[in-house]
């Protein structure tokens, strides 16, 4: 199974080639704008690396949210077009998923919250298992005693909720997702017809006003 993953929902864009269970080439750059003029040179980079043509590929990776408006729609886009174009097929993972399966397990007792950076006050948030969401760091309250924090934002709300009394420690492991672990989970994900966004809350963007 020929893998190509890419990742640009965040400050950073990435992406990997896995072959046969194998990673084979991989790239990582920081990129707070910008990404859909990084993300293409990057996949010619990694392919190109791995002596693979596009038309080789039997499945595309890409996160499907939530993170930064624009680099999350150029990497969706990127994906599909490339999809359509080589006939491989689309999976989306959302960043959730990919973060949890490259940091530590929290231990009996605690609860996992992730954090990532939304461009506003708010993050984007997930408290272990259930649905995400978004809240600002002031005045974020949850039910538990002992919390394992993880994502960009994480500091934010390791403060409030040590402010408040709770232990709170932070998970070893990387900020962001990668490539290398959309690759990773993309061996035994399902593919999807067409990658649906994650936004938890609408773009900021305003309509133009009608004469």
């Amino acid at each position: 199974m020929n893998i190509l993953a890419f990742d640009t929902a965040f400050a950073a864009v990435s992406a990997c080639v896995r072959r046969d269970g194998v990673e084979v080439s991989c790239r990582r750059v920081d990129a707070a704008r910008g990404h859909a003029e990084v993300l293409l040179p990057m996949v010619a980079e990694v392919l190109a690396e791995a002596h693979l043509e596009a038309r080789a590929l039997t499945r595309i990776a890409t996160s499907c949210g939530p993170g930064h408006f624009t680099g999350l729609r150029a990497g969706l886009a990127a994906a599909q077009g490339m999809a359509l174009a080589s006939g491989a097929a689309l999976v989306g993972i959302d960043a959730f998923t990919a973060l949890r399966a490259e940091i530590e397990a929290p231990v009996a007792g605690e609860r996992l919250l992730i954090a990532f950076d939304s461009k506003r006050t708010e993050a984007f948030l997930a408290l272990d298992d259930e649905p995400p969401f978004a809240a600002a760091p002031a005045g974020f309250a949850a039910p538990g005693e002992r919390f394992l924090l993880a994502g960009d934002r994480a500091a934010d709300f390791a403060a409030v909720l040590t402010q408040s009394g709770r232990q709170v420690r932070i998970a070893a492991g990387p900020a962001l997702p990668d490539a290398r672990t959309l690759a990773r989970i993309a061996e035994t994900a399902m593919p999807s017809d067409r990658l649906v966004p994650i936004y938890i809350h609408a773009p900021a963007t305003t309509s133009p006003r009608r004469p």
